[in-house]
């Protein structure tokens, strides 16, 4: 049984580039850990510029708002789950494919990381739309990634579809996680593959 290898995402990147991600990602992190410290309303740009160590112009190149910056550490950590993915068998189903990207991904720190920022739109509405954002990224980038697998085997709106109903059921839980973390104050780090196995059951078996 032949075993097709993943290199999606991973060709080679020059220096400049590997330094404007590290930039990147340095100044998400900032803004992120300022948001969790101090709620969104807390801090400024120049908070966040101030803990990274860089010039606010810097992070103008990057980040549009710190609302923006706050989200980006979600959006690294999905390409790099879709990056990641273990080989897969060429017989893999399709929605097999749509099952071991989400649980890789969701077990790579990504459900935490959103439960964290779904916890936090719920208290500054100005984040959802970024949020939003980032759902929509997932579905592309998971609709892209299985299209370019299955190839011929399976029609490309059978994809959108079964992406579209398992990451619509994960944000649904998300959203419900986020309000257990909200009254909690902690997040149940052991419900996430319980949870994503009981979404790819329910669509295995029907309605």
């Amino acid at each position: 049984m032949g075993i097709i290898m993943l290199s999606w995402g991973m060709a080679e990147i020059g220096l400049r580039e590997r330094k404007k991600r590290a930039v990147a990602h340095e100044l998400a992190l900032a803004a992120f850990d300022l948001a969790i410290d101090r709620g969104l309303d807390g801090f400024t740009i120049d908070d966040v510029v101030d803990r990274a160590g860089y010039a606010r112009r810097t992070f103008a190149n990057h980040y549009s708002c710190k609302e923006e910056a706050v989200t980006a550490l979600a959006l690294e950590q999905l390409r790099a789950g879709v990056a990641s993915l273990p080989p897969q068998p060429e017989s893999t189903p399709l929605i097999g494919w749509v099952r071991a990207l989400a649980k890789h991904q969701m077990t790579s720190g990504l459900f935490d990381r959103l439960v964290e920022l779904a916890a936090l739109a719920r208290r500054y509405p100005s984040l959802e739309p970024y949020l939003s954002n980032v759902f929509l990224q997932i579905r592309r980038e998971a609709t892209a990634l299985i299209q370019s697998r299955v190839g011929g085997r399976a029609k490309p709106f059978a994809v959108s579809i079964l992406v579209a109903a398992a990451y619509g059921a994960l944000t649904l839980i998300l959203d419900g996680a986020a309000a257990d973390a909200a009254r909690s104050g902690r997040i149940d780090e052991a419900r996430s593959p319980f949870l994503l196995d009981a979404i790819f059951d329910q669509l295995e078996s029907g309605f």
